[in-house]
Order: structure tokens, then C-alpha cells, then sequence
């Protein structure tokens, strides 16, 4: 019985211990999140960002409840998502900016081909035909005199197998925005130096893309 009971009593301290524990880390999340909420209503009103870095770390780990409490002011998710995406691509820009263009990767997504585009699926995925019937052609012989690794997409499960393949030091990604977030923080969690280029206009055939801007993330260096 005497062992019984001190069973219960000590299963009775560690549940205080763990009820405790968790008010705290209840608390701290709390505070965190409405540190960052705090931080990027300063980023709207002002567009200057504080503390990037910790604000990539925040959004990461409590993206759910930042888009719920933003909303309620009239937020939309999305500029939740552009912000992040800016956020991890100034972070990331110094430590991109040192890698040799011949340790890097672009990804093209094949949205942006011409419908007319000749090019066929192979391995390395989509290669282009140099028909002239779309930008990819320049884009591609621009990244490939640097020295980069240039594809063209046919879909997510490529670019992993890809990065597996040829380990890039440094990788540049185009897409819709879900894509781009998803892409980065995937990135920033295996601490690779990845800028992400949004598509002015998404969509499955014919995207549109402001190429100059991808031409100046290209030709960036230290």
C-alpha cells in the first residue's frame, strides 16, 4: 500500500511538473506569436523588415495561428505568404550571393513554355529545343554561359530528385507562390541559399514572369 501510494504521489508531482511545463511553453508561444504579428503590421505600414531571420523562424513554426489571428483584421493569407517569401529571400541573399554560379541550380516550371513548345519530357526533365517561341531559350543560355544548372519542371517530385542528383550549393526557384513558400522553407530547414522568383501571373498553360527579375537574381554574386 505504502508503495501505492508513492506511486500516486509522485505521478501527482510530475503531472504539476508537466502542467507547469506546458503553461509555460503555452505562454511563450503566445508571446512569440504576437512578437511576429506585432513585427509584420510594422512591415505593411512601413516596408522596412525588422529581424527577418527571427521572423522566418516564428512564421515557420506558427504560420497556423498568425494567418488565424491576421485574418480577423482583414489580412488575406497570401500577403502572409509574400511576406515570408521576402523575408527568407533577403536572409538568404548574402550566403546565395557567395556560391559560384557552377554550384548552382535554377528550376524553371514548364507553365511558362509556349503552348506551341516542341520540347519533350526526359529525365532531366523538360529539355528545351532552343525554338525560340518562348523566353526560356534566352533564360537558358543566359543561366548556362554563367554556369549554372538549368531545368524546366514537370513537377515538384522532379526538383527533389534533382537536388539528390547534383547536390547544388545554391538554387534559384520559379513558381506560383505556393509553391515558391513551400520550396524555400523546405530549403531553409536544410539550410541551402534558395531566392525564390514568383509568377506574375500562375496557372497551368502560358504563366507569365517578370524575367528581368530573374535575370538579376541569376547574375547576383558577392
Amino acid at each position: 500500500m505504502a508503495i501505492q501510494d508513492s506511486i500516486l504521489s509522485a505521478l501527482s508531482v510530475l503531472a504539476t511538473i508537466l502542467g507547469s511545463v506546458l503553461l509555460v511553453v503555452i505562454f511563450l508561444s503566445i508571446i512569440i506569436i504576437l512578437i511576429v504579428i506585432l513585427l509584420l503590421v510594422y512591415s505593411f505600414k512601413t516596408g522596412n523588415i525588422l529581424f527577418p531571420n527571427q521572423m522566418i523562424i516564428g512564421i515557420l513554426f506558427f504560420e497556423g495561428p498568425i494567418k488565424a489571428v491576421m485574418r480577423l483584421f482583414g489580412v488575406d493569407d497570401t500577403l502572409i505568404d509574400r511576406i515570408s517569401i521576402d523575408l527568407q529571400n533577403r536572409a538568404m541573399r548574402n550566403a546565395f550571393n557567395k556560391v559560384p554560379y557552377d554550384k548552382r541550380a535554377i528550376f524553371i516550371p514548364q507553365c511558362l513554355r509556349s503552348v506551341d513548345c516542341p520540347a519533350r519530357l526526359s529525365p532531366e526533365g523538360i529539355k528545351c529545343m532552343d525554338c525560340g517561341s518562348c523566353e526560356i531559350t534566352k533564360a537558358r543560355q543566359a543561366a548556362e554561359k554563367l554556369g549554372y544548372t538549368f531545368f524546366v519542371v514537370p513537377g515538384s517530385s522532379f526538383i527533389v530528385r534533382m537536388i539528390k542528383k547534383y547536390h547544388p550549393k545554391a538554387i534559384i526557384g520559379v513558381g506560383c507562390m505556393a509553391e515558391i513558400k513551400d520550396g524555400l522553407d523546405m530549403m531553409h530547414k536544410n539550410n541551402v541559399p534558395a531566392i525564390g522568383v514568383v509568377l506574375d501571373r500562375a496557372g497551368c498553360v502560358e504563366t507569365l514572369l517578370d524575367w528581368d527579375k530573374l535575370y538579376e537574381v541569376m547574375q547576383a554574386h558577392e
